[in-house]
């Protein structure tokens, strides 16, 4: 076996496809803004219990990928969902200042006519999942922006989502926090068996978060190249120094830079 097989290159012992199990299939996907191509016929496939990251380059359609699965802009081709249970994390969190943390994570619930004290109750819940349990009743504005992010995951989670689509969620707190929260989440989605589609910008986070990687090309965006990554899940603080890590970040690195 040669090295590019070890760090998962190739999935030769992968599942066959009638022994798999889909969350998401996406077929042909082409997405234009008037005249301008985004998305120029994108396949992908995501497993039930599955995280796929979505790397490429800024502008490549990375977010519009999201937004044509969320059925926010027009497209051609087909896009497939597994379930109905289906959650959605931004970059930058929507949380309402005016509401403390357990009744923004309640509001989906309360949006769809659970009352409030179920709501509550399934929302402190979820806020214990993230650790922020302890904070249900302050106000968002008391919060640093890790805990935002958590209290941003709950609420995404909260009506029982079983797809998670997230986009770079972690990008706008530190280095130190980001890496506290892909821990955080490691064991959260492996626990909870939760598929994930994930859009970064940052290898790294791909590597340590992702069973599988997608690389872009420059907008209109195609699949340039698939990697796997053959990592025990969850993932911990000892994933950083494992050789797979190690050699895929820098094997993706050279696979960027390649023609740069």
């Amino acid at each position: 076996m040669d090295e590019r097989e070890q760090i998962g290159w190739r999935a030769a012992d992968r599942k066959s496809i009638h022994e798999r199990i889909f969350a998401l299939r996406v077929r042909d996907l082409r997405v234009s803004y008037e005249e301008l191509l985004v998305l120029d016929g994108l396949d992908l496939e995501l497993e039930r219990g599955e995280l796929l990251a979505v790397l490429g380059p800024s502008g490549c359609g990375k977010t519009t990928l999201l937004r044509a699965i969320l059925n926010l802009v027009p497209f051609s081709g087909k896009i497939e969902i597994g379930t109905s249970k289906l959650g959605y994390m931004p970059q930058r969190d929507t949380l309402f200042e005016w509401l403390n943390c357990i009744d923004n994570v309640a509001l989906p619930l309360l949006l769809k006519g659970i009352d409030k004290e179920m709501a509550r109750k399934t929302a402190m819940e979820h806020l214990r999942k993230v650790q922020l349990d302890d904070w249900a009743y302050n106000w968002i504005y008391e919060l640093s922006g890790g805990m935002r992010q958590r209290v941003s995951l709950a609420r995404a989670l909260v009506t029982g989502a079983e797809l998670l689509l997230m986009d770079e969620p972690f990008s706008s707190v530190d280095a130190q926090t980001r890496r506290s929260l892909q821990l955080l989440f490691s064991h959260l989605v492996a626990k909870e068996g939760i598929s994930v589609l994930l859009v970064t910008h940052s290898v790294e986070e791909a590597v340590f978060l992702a069973d599988k990687i997608l690389l872009l090309t420059e907008r209109p965006a195609k699949i340039r190249s698939t990697f796997y990554v053959p990592l025990p899940k969850p993932r911990g603080i000892e994933t950083l120094s494992h050789q797979i890590y190690q050699k895929l970040v820098s094997e993706i690195y050279r696979e960027i830079f390649s023609t740069v």
